[in-house]
């Protein structure tokens, strides 16, 4: 039985591939995509269920804010989890995410990332249970 789906968008193809790999042996589902473009060509024709989006803040096509806001156009019941490596050296970055449910900086381990993606879920399920 899987944790969830993740569906973890980052235009570095290195990280991107060793934090899927992580996941999936934590028993995540995991869908990727390494640019904004590509998010948006995905959430339009992925059928199944996505529990939760780990979003890069800083893509080169995009912001990824841009891309949650898209994503809550249709699907405002995922929510989103943003990484960044630049919030602590960019201030407006940092004032940007103040308001942002979910934030993890990189490098952040593997157990740092299990836990904020199982509170993401976790809060989701819950308020969707009382709804």
């Amino acid at each position: 039985m899987t944790r969830g789906t993740v569906f973890f968008v980052d235009d570095d193809d290195r990280l991107r591939s060793v934090t899927c790999r992580l996941l999936q042996a934590r028993d995540f589902h995991v869908l990727e995509a390494e640019s904004a473009a590509e998010a948006l060509d995905l959430l339009e024709t992925y059928e199944g269920e996505i529990d939760v989006v780990l979003m890069d803040v800083n893509l080169p096509d995009g912001w990824g804010a841009s891309v949650a806001e898209r994503l809550h156009e249709t699907h405002p019941e995922i929510p989103v989890v943003f990484t960044t490596g630049f919030a602590d050296v960019d201030p407006i970055l940092a004032s940007a995410l103040e308001d942002a449910a979910y934030v993890i900086r990189k490098p952040f381990s593997t157990e740092q990332l299990v836990e904020v993606l199982e509170a993401a879920i976790v809060a989701t399920n819950g308020a969707e249970n009382r709804g």
